[in-house]
This record gives structure tokens, C-alpha cells and sequence, in this order.
């Protein structure tokens, strides 16, 4: 009897176990509450928080309102988890001017607030003496420094690498390393003149006003594409890649700078 009871704890633990782990790795997403802004219509409120836009008779209906034109300044909404974006990041710091969009770039920008959720083609501006650091889940930190456009593309592919696209600037990236250690790339920065791809590393992405690219790596491992071919970034060394041209030869660089969180 002593036996069977211990048996039957034995498997529950086992069960309760694999349980907390498959929660743990979990996407774990909550319904939002939002209130209708002046100037925004159903099709920019779905372009900003729906998965998919088209599904903004659900959005409709599961609030109850039974006319699109009831959507005016003022009225609350309630997005549920069934319905929203994924999240794939949040800002954790924020300072001077920096200027947020939900609709990949076409609908109004605001200001970005501290511990926004960050979603699929959002944007990023940040202008004069603005900067961002973001938290990337399951990557780590990335700085967007001052004069920069930035978007959040995310995974191309459930548990794939998640991919952003600097389109002027620069950025700083802290990726943490995978556990154990893996030869895929969890992160990429696509640019208008290359591609970095990164496992687990500190570099920076620098754009100049012809939109070529200077990739460095402070630490670790960064491959760097474009136009076909790929260079190894070892800590301590950068590349150059003019736009439309492959990647020079890899070169050294002064003493690597360290990223602290602000």
C-alpha cells in the first residue's frame, strides 16, 4: 500500500514538473484594455494591436459594439489574448525624443513610453539626443542610439531567430548566450547593406548617410552577409560593407567599449 501511494506521489511530481516546465517556456500573453484615441479609426486600432487586422469583426463582437461607427474617442475596448499581437520585447529605458509605431510605419507615430510591449513591425525613431534600450525576449538587450529608424520584425518561424531592420543609425546589441551552446543564430540585424547574424555576443550596427554598414564585435561571434558572401567577426574586430558591395576583410578595432544597462 505504502508502495502504490509513493508510486502515485512519484508521478505527480514527474507530471507537475514537466507542467512548470512547459509553462516556464510559454509565450505568456494577457488581454489589454485600450481606450479610443482622437484620430484613430477600427483600421488603425486593428493594424496596432490584432494579429491579423481582418479579424476586426471579432474584435467587434467580442465587445459588444454591433456598428463600426460606435469606434470614437473615448470608448473603451478590451483585445483578447485570442486576438492579439505577439509580444516579442519591451522597453526598458527611454530618453529625450523617441517615437514609437504600431502599423509598420504607416499610421501616426507617438512617443514611446517605458515598458511598452513591442510587437511584429513596430517601429522605432529616435531623434536629437534620444535613445532606447529594448528587452528582446529570448535575446537580450538592444540600444537604439541617437538618429535611428528601427523596426521589429521578429520570428521569421516559431522558435526561429528573431529578426529587427535598422534602416538608419545605429544600435547596440547585448545577446545573451544559449544554453547550451548552439552553431544556429537566435538574432539577425538585417540593414540596407548587410545582414548580422549573431548566437550569443556584444557588437554594434552603424549606418553612414550612403547607408553602408560598419558591424564590430565587443565579444563573441558575429557572421556578416551581403551580396553573397560572409566574414567572421571575432571579439575585438569590425568589418565594412559598402551598399551594393560584400564585406572587407575583417580588421582590428580599438579596446571593445563594454554595454551597461542605463
Amino acid at each position: 500500500m505504502r508502495k502504490s501511494i509513493a508510486q502515485s506521489i512519484l508521478v505527480l511530481i514527474i507530471i507537475f514538473g514537466q507542467y512548470s516546465l512547459f509553462a516556464e517556456g510559454a509565450e505568456t500573453l494577457e488581454p489589454i484594455t485600450i481606450t479610443v484615441q482622437k484620430g484613430e479609426t477600427l483600421s488603425l486600432i486593428s493594424e496596432r494591436h490584432l494579429s491579423d487586422p481582418k479579424r476586426w469583426p471579432e474584435l467587434l463582437k467580442h465587445n459588444k459594439i454591433p456598428n463600426p461607427d460606435l469606434i470614437k474617442p473615448g470608448l473603451t475596448l478590451v483585445v483578447p489574448v485570442f486576438l492579439r499581437k505577439a509580444v516579442v520585447g519591451v522597453t526598458e529605458f527611454v530618453m529625450g525624443q523617441v517615437e514609437w509605431n504600431g502599423t509598420g510605419g504607416k499610421g501616426p507615430w507617438v512617443p514611446l513610453k517605458l515598458g511598452q510591449e513591442l510587437h511584429p513591425n513596430d517601429q522605432i525613431k529616435t531623434s536629437g539626443k534620444g535613445k532606447t534600450d529594448l528587452h528582446i525576449n529570448n535575446v537580450g538587450m538592444v540600444r537604439i542610439l541617437t538618429n535611428s529608424h528601427f523596426e521589429v520584425k521578429g520570428e521569421d518561424k516559431k522558435g526561429g531567430p528573431v529578426t529587427v531592420a535598422l534602416f538608419k543609425g545605429s544600435l547596440d546589441a547585448k545577446v545573451t548566450k544559449s544554453n547550451p551552446p548552439t552553431t544556429e543564430h537566435k538574432f539577425n540585424i538585417v540593414s540596407p547593406s548587410s545582414t548580422a547574424g549573431v548566437r550569443g555576443t556584444e557588437f554594434r550596427v552603424e549606418l553612414d548617410e550612403r547607408l553602408s554598414s560598419t558591424i564590430s564585435c565587443f565579444e563573441g561571434v558575429v557572421d556578416v552577409a551581403a551580396q553573397g558572401k560572409t566574414v567572421e567577426l571575432k571579439q575585438g574586430m569590425a568589418t565594412f560593407v559598402e551598399k551594393g558591395k560584400s564585406p572587407v576583410q575583417p580588421y582590428k578595432i580599438p579596446e571593445a567599449p563594454r554595454l551597461k544597462e542605463e
